[in-house]
């Protein structure tokens, strides 16, 4: 009795014991699981796989070489530098996976993997060499058997006695066997088939598109293989810079989806965009123009270096007449356009001075002016107190003109007009008083030929018969620009300070 109550006491304080150091030794045991599996799993959750196995032939993955344990980091798997791993020859091979993931980082992963046998495949059994007689030796002979010697029978028969007959054993029946179904044979695993990889998109070649052309399309760069493949841009084109980039184009279709890298060059076979100021250019002579003040130039690459043709530096003024001159604008890189550029030198001298327009006053209003100047002109319509020109418009072949202004003439408010022909010519100027009914005297001085030049010759007054009242009279004090005593430059000089040089182009 003694002995039971001892031997349930040791046992009682072994149970306490246990008790309290388990949770302590199991707290150990998981920390130092958790420890061994992150240094094997490293800071991403992915490990190469151990004992891999493929079958001889199988299409293989780069999944099949690793374990992805966490998709924290997003990997990408692909095998180092292309190669893939080959499953045709039976054998212990090693492959290296590359692992991308989404934090920038990569990881190399080398596996060692075994190419068994496809049982599918039945080998050829080599076939058996006859083997020869070694040199030397002689044929083996067969041995005759002796021949057996005939027993010859007693002439005379003995008389037997009598046997007794015997008793046949009945045969006893065997325990029926219960047949046994013939094994049939395992099929072979046969090897997963390699899938179908559809083509929906095939990267062209020798692809160029132009310096900063920011229209491009996806199939620019690729050639879809099949009916409604969407194309969309990966990544975007780079256009503005010259030479080889690669850009990633984007094939779906359904749920298939296929990313296409193809390489561009980026080049510049666009020539400048080039064209004048004005139609026709008028300067006066010995004036100063560069090359860059006569003409609009524009290019895809931004920069445009314009210049003369000939190889001066400002166009040449110094005749006066009708000139043309040959334009540049060539870009950064080299493509060129030309412009076959229209001036005039204006030569005050010989200057011809047309009568004055006529103005229609019954039928002109407040916002319309009518009247008649010498034809194929443009008639400009200039305010007296602000020079504001309030109408420019071309006087058709009969010299008839319909002037529409920018707005309407106050009761008494003042207007010069005044006509160009496309030669530089100018006539004397109207006065122009909007509500006066009176009629104005007509001009009769001479057409000046010449600056200095005072000789005289009767003008012929426009005789236009849609006009009422001929021409009106020339105010003496309007603004004169040079010698006060040239009409010639008076006309010029109030046609110059009023239209701010929109036609006779004069730079201050």
């Amino acid at each position: 009795m003694y002995m039971k109550e001892k031997t349930i006491s040791i046992m009682l304080v072994c149970g306490l014991t246990f008790s309290t150091v388990s949770p302590v030794f199991a707290e150990e045991m998981t920390s130092q699981q958790d420890t061994q599996q992150q240094l094997v799993l490293g800071n991403h959750g992915i490990e190469a796989k151990q004992n891999v196995q493929i079958t001889q032939g199988r299409h293989i993955t780069p999944t099949d070489f690793v374990q992805i344990y966490s998709q924290k980091y997003k990997p990408q798997l692909t095998f180092k530098d292309g190669v893939v791993a080959s499953t045709e020859t039976v054998g212990t091979f090693e492959t290296t996976i590359v692992a991308e993931y989404n934090d920038g980082t990569t990881e190399e992963f080398t596996v060692s993997y075994t190419i068994l046998a496809d049982p599918s495949i039945t080998p050829d059994p080599d076939p058996v060499t006859p083997t020869d007689p070694e040199e030397g030796q002689e044929p083996v002979t067969p041995v005759d058997p002796e021949p057996e010697t005939p027993v010859t029978p007693d002439p005379e028969p003995t008389n037997p006695e009598p046997e007794t007959p015997v008793t046949p054993v009945q045969p006893v029946d065997p325990d029926p066997v219960t047949p046994v179904d013939p094994v049939k044979p395992v099929d072979p695993v046969k090897p997963d088939p390699k899938p179908e990889v559809t083509v929906l998109a095939t990267a062209k070649t020798n692809v160029t598109v132009e310096l900063n052309d920011s229209a491009l399309l996806p199939s620019q760069f690729v050639s879809r293989n099949a009916h409604n493949v969407k194309l969309s841009f990966n990544t975007q084109p780079v256009t503005n810079t010259l030479g080889t980039h690669s850009v990633q184009i984007l094939a779906s279709k359904g749920s298939a989806t296929q990313t296409i890298t193809v390489n561009y060059t980026v080049v510049d076979t666009t020539k400048p965009f080039i064209q004048p100021q004005e139609d026709i250019f008028y300067v006066w002579p010995n004036d100063e123009w560069t090359a860059e003040e006569l003409v609009t130039a524009t290019d895809n690459s931004g920069f445009v270096k314009v210049y003369f043709q000939n190889g001066q530096t400002l166009l040449d003024t110094t005749t006066p007449g009708a000139h043309s001159t040959v334009i540049v604008a060539e870009d950064v890189n080299g493509n060129i356009s030309t412009i076959d550029f229209q001036y005039q030198v204006i030569s005050v001298a010989g200057m011809m001075l047309y009568s004055s327009p006529t103005v229609n006053f019954d039928k002109s209003t407040d916002t319309d002016i009518y009247g008649g100047t010498e034809p194929d002109t443009t008639l400009f319509v200039i305010t007296e107190d602000s020079e504001e020109l309030l109408a420019e418009t071309r006087v058709d072949y009969s010299g008839a003109y319909h002037a529409v202004l920018s707005r309407p003439l106050q009761p008494g408010e003042t207007a010069y007009l005044i006509a160009v022909d496309d030669n530089g010519g100018v006539s004397d100027v109207t006065h122009y008083t909007y509500g006066s009914k009176q009629v104005p005297e007509v001009k009769a001085e001479s057409i000046v030929k010449s600056a200095t030049d005072s000789q005289t010759t009767a003008a012929t007054p426009n005789n236009d018969p849609s006009n009422e009242i001929i021409a009106a009279k020339v105010d003496k004090d309007l603004p004169k620009t040079g010698d006060s005593s040239s009409k010639g430059l008076t006309v010029i000089g109030l046609l110059l300070s009023a239209t701010a040089l929109l036609y006779l182009r004069k730079r201050s």
